[in-house]
């Protein structure tokens, strides 16, 4: 799926502002890695279920400083999604809602030098859609999508005729460049495995 956004949404100057702090040299002071589990793959009505974030400080990724949010949702048809991530539906429905937990994950995200994620079009519409729906100020971030990222390294590749064709799924990704597995479908553990492909694709851009 692409991850070039609609005009209208905002999101596609976040993208770009992205790629500029990805060709600068050195790492940003701080990047906040951020994974969503919703209800589908429709950002424009999936819920979220849950949020988690690790901030990535010069370079280093805070394991210390990550954070895991469940969030109720308002469908209550919600509960396909929620076992597909090895959620109990009792332990969604006494989360907080959406409205409640959005303006400190929006406030964390503005504070950030740039919002990190696996695959833009999913989870910065939905982030996007859910400030709108519950008036909160979209903070403009500048956003890297580790999918960019592997694309970038697949068109290097392709052109050097070097190296095996990166997968675009998080854990195809981590796999191939040696990262170990990881815990999929927990938002924690979802922004740490952005976190460190994100580091290592950024190193693997630099060689």
């Amino acid at each position: 799926m692409s991850t070039r956004l609609p005009r209208s949404s905002g999101l596609s100057l976040g993208l770009v502002r992205g790629r500029r702090i990805m060709r600068r040299r050195g790492h940003p002071h701080r990047v906040l890695a951020l994974d969503l589990e919703t209800t589908g793959y429709d950002p424009e009505d999936a819920e979220v279920i849950a949020i988690g974030t690790v901030p990535v400080v010069d370079g280093a990724v805070r394991i210390g400083e990550v954070r895991r949010t469940l969030v109720r949702p308002a469908v209550a048809s919600a509960e396909l999604g929620i076992a597909a991530h090895h959620l109990r539906p009792s332990e969604v429905a006494v989360a907080p809602p959406l409205e409640e937990v959005l303006p400190s994950v929006l406030t964390t995200i503005a504070d950030a030098d740039a919002l990190l994620v696996h695959h833009a079009s999913l989870d910065v519409r939905v982030l996007h859609r859910a400030a709108r729906t519950t008036g909160q100020p979209w903070p403009r971030p500048a956003i890297i999508d580790t999918v960019e990222l592997i694309t970038r390294c697949r068109n290097r590749e392709r052109a050097t005729g070097s190296g095996r064709r990166l997968p675009r799924d998080l854990a195809g990704a981590r796999a191939a460049v040696g990262l170990p597995p990881h815990q999929a479908h927990d938002a924690a553990a979802d922004a740490i495995a952005t976190a460190e492909l994100y580091l290592a694709l950024r190193a693997r851009l630099a060689g």
